[in-house]
């Protein structure tokens, strides 16, 4: 009984750690983008399944965009149910079809992508993608979904997207003093500590407390020299 009682105590510390940040299905659009003027996101479309994601005959990428997300997280959990609607004409190639999708942040820069490849034909896909965010130095980031290589024979249906957030986003950065998560340790660093200090851009406040005091001051500077000067 104890290890029964323990088990769900586990259970639900997880559960507590775990909240939804976005969703799309045919009750639920808003402010998710689709890139093709000619197809409104609407509950008609969604649910006969004309949210398509393919590379058109005119060289135009019709993709599928989340709204913008907070960075509360140390890891983003996507779960996709989607439809391969041609998936049984001799034209369709699972590969071709295969979406990718992709971390942006507020300006469309790709911050993180991952390619979920597909290795049959089927009509029904339910897949799931996981993001390690912590390196992601920005405060907001969206979620695009694109089939880069899929022609009209190929193309990829949205039905149903699930946006969970794991973590509570005190992970610590992928490598210490890389303040800015450019992935290395500069005087580029130091600079992003002095703004927030001064007041002049906070956006890499969650990052800047390099030494983990839960202030961000002159400590942190002479963190980011230690690494810079091996010291560290």
């Amino acid at each position: 009984m104890k290890k029964i009682v323990l088990a769900l105590l586990m259970l639900a510390t997880v559960a507590a750690h775990a909240e939804q940040v976005a969703l799309f299905d045919q009750n639920h659009y808003e402010d998710w983008v689709y890139t093709r003027d000619n197809m409104d996101l609407n509950t008609e479309n969604i649910s006969q399944n004309k949210i398509t994601l393919f590379h058109s005959n005119n060289g135009t990428d019709y993709t599928l965009v989340s709204p913008l997300i907070e960075k509360r997280n140390d890891t983003i959990v996507v779960d996709v149910t989607a439809y391969s609607p041609f998936y049984n004409n001799d034209r369709y190639n699972a590969t071709k079809g295969s979406p990718t999708i992709e971390i942006l942040d507020e300006e469309d820069n790709v911050l993180m992508s991952v390619f979920h490849k597909f290795t049959n034909k089927q009509l029904e896909r339910f897949f799931t993608v996981e993001f390690d965010i912590r390196a992601i130095r920005v405060p907001r980031f969206k979620v695009r979904f694109a089939c880069w290589n899929a022609d009209t024979y190929c193309v990829l249906s949205m039905r149903k997207v699930i946006i969970e957030g794991l973590g509570d986003g005190t992970g610590l950065p992928a490598i210490y003093g890389d303040v800015n998560g450019d992935g290395f340790v500069t005087s580029a660093d130091v600079t992003a500590i002095y703004d927030i200090m001064l007041g002049t851009d906070d956006t890499f406040a969650e990052t800047a407390d390099v030494n983990g005091d839960g202030f961000v001051t002159s400590a942190d500077v002479t963190a980011v020299y230690d690494v810079l000067l091996g010291n560290e």
